[in-house]
């Protein structure tokens, strides 16, 4: 009997008959922190759909092993991001210090403001709790004495702008640019031309930076045209799709929207706000500016449609549901198109998130999981497939961007080139030849003659000719110096000689 006992208590130790000796349900807080008044992509009202959807898709999945709860934090008396960035921190460390549960494992995910990713980072590393940001990323990520907590699903190329240019230039054999960028409010375009010009200053390649203000006036581009046709023929351009039209319009009434300009026009991603790239609004200036297209390329910083394990179309349909059904989203009439991208990364956050921890706790029941730093790099140098596509983080935690750069076919803009980074640094994939004004080339910054026509090239090819031509005139004067005696001399002769015979 005894023997009996001991080996039914050895079996239900080994948990094989004793389901209360199961392992215990967790329970993860997802804390959202984010800003609500303004309609910018990256609120957890424009984002909010997807931490619903991904909430119910753990719940669902994971259930009974993993229970998931989410808890906003924000303050709808904030007007702008700055403001709320200055008080991130007095609301999250007062959430974590009154609401937090220390049985519960706390996970902060937010789409975060603009201006806050560091301050979040800060609250995280001081708690040592994982922050998962899915819009921004930052260069300080790299730094894990700094930054131990924090991993990225945010799919813009941020810290690759710079790098995607000077891939671009090189390829093309590039040596200077010209960069303009529109002073308005969207945001976007200065975040890019920040560490575009960065970059170019650190590798000291020659540019011109050229800022222009966006207002209620129209535009006229006549100034920096004229900078621009004397110091490159590679353009790049960061403003949305009606400023580029405009600018396209102009450079064509200067004879400057041919072969030998290129103009590298920037896009987050299709979106509204950004308006749409294409040469066809209807009017009277179409036919101009579908000629202008073919010397625009676009970069689109993130392109979903080259990943294709992703399902947006049946979740870009139920996010949109949620908009209309729920005022908290502050999206019921659709003003604001679903900003894809940043839904697709909120959502993969939480799946990555249940992933990870559902295999951490099969192979390593031990786990400390309220050790944020060592939870941050269980997702290091890993790929994961989720609902909304593959996301791959490098040895940082940080997201591989998905980029592509696109040339216009004679009717519309195809993708020509997409980011590849195999080799662990960013590198142009190209999909298809360039085809440039029917070459198969992209035309170099500086045309042979120079910007104004009087390289020393070409100068020197003139002075050449121009010697050549003065050295035959030399000789002939020269032979028809030295002829001219032999001819006095013969014609007197031969005058002579018919005398004498007559």
């Amino acid at each position: 009997m005894a023997d009996h006992f001991f080996l039914g208590w050895l079996m239900c130790s080994f948990a094989l008959c004793d389901l209360n000796l199961a392992r215990a349900a967790l329970n993860v807080q997802i804390l959202a922190p984010g800003f609500v008044n303004t309609p910018m992509p990256s609120t957890i009202t424009l984002c909010g759909p997807a931490f619903a959807t991904g909430v119910d898709y753990l719940n669902r999945i994971y259930a009974p092993d993993m229970n998931v709860t989410l808890a906003y934090v924000y303050d709808s008396n904030f007007g702008n991001c700055a403001s709320f960035t200055d008080e991130t921190v007095n609301m999250v460390s007062r959430w974590l210090y009154e609401k937090r549960d220390p049985k519960s494992l706390t996970v902060i995910i937010t789409p975060s403001c603009a201006m806050d990713p560091i301050v979040m980072m800060q609250v995280a590393t001081q708690w040592n709790i994982l922050l998962i940001t899915s819009t921004q990323s930052d260069l300080m990520m790299r730094n894990k004495v700094l930054a131990p907590t924090w991993i990225t699903t945010n799919v813009y190329p941020a810290q690759h702008y710079g790098t995607a240019m000077l891939s671009l230039m090189q390829t093309h054999k590039w040596t200077s640019i010209f960069v303009a960028e529109e002073d308005g409010p969207l945001a976007f375009y200065n975040s890019v031309g920040s560490i575009v010009k960065r970059d170019l200053q650190a590798n000291n390649i020659q540019h011109v930076y050229f800022k222009y203000k966006a207002g209620d006036s129209a535009l006229d581009f006549g100034q920096f045209l004229r900078e621009f046709h004397r110091k490159s023929r590679v353009m790049i351009f960061l403003g949305p799709a009606e400023s580029l039209r405009i600018l396209l319009i102009q450079a064509h009434s200067r004879d400057m929207a041919n072969h030998e300009f290129v103009y590298i026009a920037f896009t987050p991603f299709p979106y509204k706000r950004y308006g749409t790239f294409t040469w066809n609004k209807g009017d009277d200036d179409d036919s101009i500016v579908r000629q202008a297209y073919r010397s625009v390329l676009l970069f689109m910083a993130i392109d979903l449609s080259q990943d294709t394990s992703a399902n947006l179309t049946s979740m870009t349909a139920v996010w949109t549901a949620l908009y209309r059904s729920d005022p908290f989203y502050r999206n019921q009439d659709m003003q604001d198109d679903p900003p894809v991208p940043f839904l697709a990364g909120t959502q993969a956050a939480l799946e990555m998130l249940a992933q990870v921890l559902n295999e951490t706790l099969t192979t390593d029941p031990t786990f400390d999981l309220q050790n944020g730093a060592a939870l941050a790099q269980q997702f290091w140098n890993r790929t994961f497939d989720t609902t909304t596509g593959r996301v791959s983080l490098d040895q940082y935690g940080d997201r591989f961007p998905i980029t592509s750069l696109s040339s216009f076919d004679g009717s519309k803009l195809e993708v020509l080139a997409r980011s590849n980074f195999r080799t662990g640094s960013f590198q142009w994939e190209y999909l298809r030849n360039i085809s440039w004004y029917g070459g198969s080339q992209l035309p170099l910054n500086e045309p042979y003659c120079g910007y104004d026509g009087h390289s020393w090239r070409c100068l020197a090819v003139k002075s050449g000719r121009d010697t050549l031509e003065i050295a035959l005139i030399v000789v002939a004067s020269t032979l028809g110096l030295g002829l001219a005696p032999l001819l006095y001399i013969y014609c007197t002769r031969y005058i002579s000689f018919t005398r004498i015979s007559n």
